[in-house]
């Protein structure tokens, strides 16, 4: 399961080069973007473990079959990855991303913001059969490729991108009601902000606690 600004990328290419598919070539793996008349978020690469069988991508025989397996991350760091990676470190505070963006996109079942227990789990039954942290992704990762006869590959790294203030300027546009709360002097800047307070910690706990107890990540 490729749960938002864990890696996915990153590891979707090591299978990827291995079946000697390009990324313009992996749509018939669902990694592309659904088309009008099917189910699931606007990136079907995203879709959550119960998604795949609610919406008939694939059958129960053969989901139980595969080898499931995904990776997670510190829910403080995964948000401020979002908020970095689209650009919204540029034009907001933190604290009025949350408020403003995040907050509106759960309401709204944005699978970007979705909690990561969301993506695993159905009726509290974890649904994959190894979850490895991105903080130990090295280690974890070996067992997969062990498991996946991949074994002696190495994890590249793809999806880092230098889009920020052109993503913070699109959510402008897209969000008139964050132009009263827009920092101007932050528009240029080229820094990332790596690290929250413990208003900005408890922002955040609130909103993806389960990601913290079903993870075992420390609040």
């Amino acid at each position: 399961m490729h749960i938002p600004k864990v890696a996915g990328q990153s590891i979707e290419t090591i299978f990827l080069q291995d079946l000697g598919l390009s990324w313009d070539e992996r749509h018939e793996l669902l990694l592309r973007k659904k088309k009008n008349n099917e189910a699931g978020p606007y990136r079907l690469a995203h879709l959550k473990a119960k998604e795949y069988l609610e919406y008939n991508y694939i059958d129960k025989e053969t989901f139980d079959s595969y080898f499931k397996f995904s990776f997670v991350r510190n829910p403080y760091k995964r948000l401020l990855s979002v908020y970095n990676y689209l650009g919204y470190s540029r034009i907001i505070s933190f604290t009025d991303f949350v408020g403003k963006v995040v907050k509106k996109a759960l309401e709204r079942d944005d699978f970007f913001y979705s909690p990561q227990y969301e993506y695993l789990y159905d009726e509290g039954k974890l649904m994959m059969d190894f979850v490895g942290k991105l903080e130990n992704i090295k280690v974890d990762m070996k067992q997969v490729l062990i498991k996946t006869r991949l074994a002696g590959k190495e994890i590249p790294h793809v999806n880092k991108s230098e889009k920020g203030l052109k993503r913070g300027l699109a959510a402008l546009i897209k969000t008139p009601r964050l132009w009263t709360r827009i920092k101007f002097r932050s528009l240029f800047s080229t820094r990332r902000k790596l690290n929250l307070n413990e208003e900005e910690r408890a922002l955040v706990y609130e909103l993806y606690q389960k990601d913290f107890e079903y993870f075992n990540y420390e609040p």
